[in-house]
């Protein structure tokens, strides 16, 4: 099950997380981050593994979906050919 959040813009860190930014006049953005820039004066600038690339105010809310990473069950162990 996937974990919803909605967080500042502040707080967005690179990882496996899709955000999700509906801009005016715009598409929505739903991708993966690739990295974040704090600037000064509460500016965020965030590039997506989209492409796309957009600059937001530091308290911007973002929704987050963070999907649980999934295990892998244990390999059983190999048998060795012993001769």
């Amino acid at each position: 099950m996937a974990t919803t959040r909605i967080i500042p813009a502040s707080s967005i860190t690179p990882g496996p997380a899709t955000i999700i930014v509906t801009l005016p006049g715009r598409q929505t953005i739903r991708s993966r981050v690739f990295m974040v820039e704090l600037r000064p004066h509460g500016v965020v600038q965030v590039a997506f593994t989209s492409g796309d690339m957009i600059t937001l105010s530091a308290r911007t809310m973002v929704g987050s979906i963070e999907r649980p990473t999934r295990r892998r069950p244990p390999r059983p162990p190999s048998l060795s050919n012993a001769s």
